[in-house]
């Protein structure tokens, strides 16, 4: 049996093509469950998701990030919302060379962060803040499932291994 090793930065732009895979997903079992578009937790949830990967990728690429962002949209441009953001993350990670991910980067919103939970913030490379990005991201979308289980639909399964043996496939949005 051959043993394929992946080196980091190949795992770090597959984990980015699940991330995009399995919020397309989401949206898709939304979609199926109408009332789910109008939920608030839903809503509140997916909203935050996406605002946090958007802060991060404005960081990555040192562009301002507008915290309010998603503050008000609705399902239908916050899927339209997370399609774009995805595709210009998939860029971003794309470019990413190796030597990159032990980068230090400051996170704006860090240190404030650190006292207000009572410790001191070390600095981060890249490679934990893109582990964080897609950790995230996956503990917010089984919370947005988990409340979909709650409002009566089945969720669309979005495990990693799932796209694995699914042969990786691309995402498939609406928008």
């Amino acid at each position: 049996m051959r043993v394929m090793m992946m080196d980091s930065l190949s795992l770090f732009r597959d984990f980015a093509r699940y991330t995009e895979w399995a919020d397309a997903m989401v949206f898709s079992s939304i979609r199926k469950y109408p009332d789910a578009g109008n939920d608030e937790l839903v809503l509140a949830k997916l909203r935050h998701s996406h605002m946090v990967q958007q802060a991060f990728l404005d960081v990555l690429e040192q562009e301002p990030f507008n915290p309010e962002v998603t503050r008000s949209l609705e399902m239908p441009e916050l899927e339209q919302f997370a399609m774009n953001l995805h595709r210009r993350a998939a860029s971003y990670h794309e470019a990413l060379e190796p030597d990159m991910l032990d980068t230090v980067i400051e996170l704006p919103w860090a240190q404030q962060f650190g006292e207000k939970i009572g410790f001191k913030v070390r600095k981060t490379t890249l490679a934990e803040l893109l582990v964080q990005i897609f950790s995230h991201t996956t503990y917010h979308r089984g919370q947005v499932n988990a409340r979909l289980r709650e409002l009566g639909t089945a969720p669309s399964m979005t495990d990693f291994i799932a796209w694995v043996w699914t042969d990786k496939p691309a995402a498939s949005w609406q928008g």
